[in-house]
């Protein structure tokens, strides 16, 4: 068996580390180079396995003289890549690389944690599998899932396909202005997004001002709901996020993608998740230091 090499950013073939990211069964955007990029400034390494058959993203973070492991905000999930299984005794040594790590925080993916169960705590995730019509997916749903999305049919406002992602920044800073100072960084991340167009966004409006706003991020196979946010002083306090799921749900329904919910071990989320009859799927955090 060939040895794992660690290969820096810098030092990184991106044409082989794309097809090999791109190429894998386990596929996701939060692996792609130019996405680590953006949420790490390019301060990440990569584990590979032979001509890049099998890598390993590691993101890191450099704190008081000490390299850490760290998983970035907006990555769910990272782990070992590959286009067809690897032998356990394979995986195993790319677990044991990360674990000389310092680790903060770092996600194995779903394919990872059901194939080879590495070492750590078992986070949940929710995906609905939107390969079938709409009013399939929809006799899954939840009564209160049905009943609020009759409830918002019944009143006047404007649905509409939002492209100013600015949008959300606004309505944050607006309405979570605790929140806005965590975030208002991020604005370069949904910039590179909206222009690879991976970026879907509904907002609802009443009265010509946006009363929920939600952003999707598509890649492949996948639709991620990575981001929301609503207009607190509003008189209408219906739950149209239930409304803004259906939408995708109907738009996407039929095509061979996954809705993913990105989470959540919250447990009112997560109940909301699976109310729209998801799936729960497990992926695994690992840390060996505490902080």
């Amino acid at each position: 068996m060939s040895e794992l090499r660690k290969i820096k950013r810098k030092d990184l073939d991106l044409e082989k580390y794309s097809k090999a990211i791109n190429d894998a069964l386990n596929y996701r955007i939060y692996a792609e180079y130019w996405y680590l990029d953006i949420l790490t400034k390019e301060k990440w390494e990569c584990w590979i396995y032979g001509n890049y058959e099998a890598v390993m993203p590691v993101p890191l973070q450099y704190k008081f003289g000490f390299k850490f492991v760290l998983q970035p905000i907006y990555c769910q999930q990272l782990g070992v890549f590959y286009k067809d299984e690897i032998p356990d005794e394979l995986f195993r040594e790319f677990e044991k690389k990360l674990h000389r790590y310092r680790v903060r925080a770092y996600h194995f993916n779903e394919e990872n944690t059901e194939c080879y169960k590495p070492e750590g705590e078992r986070r949940v995730n929710y995906v609905l599998d939107l390969n079938r019509p709409y009013e399939e997916v929809y006799k899954r749903f939840r009564k209160d899932r049905k009943k609020n999305i009759i409830k918002v049919d019944t009143l006047d406002f404007e649905l509409s396909i939002n492209t100013d992602y600015t949008q959300y920044f606004k309505l944050i800073q607006k309405n979570y202005p605790h929140l806005y100072q965590f975030i208002e960084n991020n604005e370069k991340f949904f910039q590179t997004l909206d222009k690879r167009n991976c970026l879907i966004q509904y907002s609802i409006c009443i009265d010509g001002i946006i009363n929920n706003h939600r952003v999707f991020m598509v890649s492949k196979n996948r639709i991620y709901a990575i981001a929301s946010a609503r207009n607190k002083k509003s008189e209408v306090k219906l739950d149209f996020s239930t409304y803004l799921f259906s939408v995708i749900i109907q738009e996407f329904a039929g095509q061979k993608r996954l809705l993913d919910f990105e989470g959540s071990m919250n447990l009112n989320i997560a109940d909301f998740n699976n109310s729209f009859g998801s799936e729960k799927r497990d992926y695994t955090h690992y840390s060996n230091i505490r902080f």
